[in-house]
């Protein structure tokens, strides 16, 4: 294969890898119920850059606005919400878990500070074989209650194993799992993960008991 074409199958994978990005299927959820069904992408700060049909002119939407945007621009379809990292400043953040306990990983900065980049040792492989740094996950245990920012909390940062035991204090099993590093900083998700589908169970037996 010479260089020129290869350059233009480069070039044809680029464009279409661009195409699909700016065209992924998606759903607007608004806050005063609306919703618009069509095509969608995030772009940079607080905004959603979203159109009816391909080819048509984009019409960019504030996140203050919605309720969620859902893109399917991954194996599954990604859900966005306009998170209250910290008071008075607000992220798009992608839901990653939802149950007692949510999970979400930063995805574009609004009014806060931009995403952390941190050493090799705060990677968290979360999905698909995406890494994430620590430093950019959020936890909240339901929908109003308090956000913890996983990065910010040095004990999370420089002693995982204590912080995430506290955390997860209610849930013996979990915490029995994070002591034996069965699981550790990495597992984030399957931490998260395990105490929405069986601490529930465990505190249950517990109160039986």
């Amino acid at each position: 294969m010479n260089k020129s074409t290869l350059l233009v199958l480069i070039s044809c994978f680029i464009g279409t890898f661009i195409t699909i990005a700016q065209n992924n299927a998606a759903t607007l959820y608004f806050k005063d119920g609306n919703k618009l069904q069509g095509l969608a992408k995030l772009i940079h700060g607080d905004q959603v850059k979203f159109k009816k049909f391909k080819g048509d002119k984009a019409i960019k939407y504030d996140f203050e606005d919605l309720e969620q945007v859902v893109i399917n621009d991954r194996e599954k379809p990604s859900t966005y919400i306009y998170l209250e990292t910290t008071k008075g400043y607000f992220n798009i953040v992608r839901e990653l878990e939802i149950g007692t306990v949510n999970l979400y990983v930063l995805e574009q900065t609004g009014y806060a500070a931009p995403m952390f980049v941190g050493s090799s040792n705060d990677q968290v492989n979360i999905a698909h074989g995406n890494n994430y740094n620590i430093k950019n996950l959020y936890v909240r245990r339901g929908v109003r209650g308090k956000i913890t920012h996983l990065g910010s909390n040095q004990l999370f940062s420089k002693n995982f194993k204590n912080a995430a035991s506290s955390y997860f204090s209610d849930c013996p099993a979990l915490v029995q799992k994070i002591q034996d590093k069965q699981y550790k900083k990495k597992h984030v998700r399957e931490i998260v993960n395990f105490y929405n589908l069986k601490c529930k169970d465990q505190q249950v037996q517990i109160i039986k008991k």
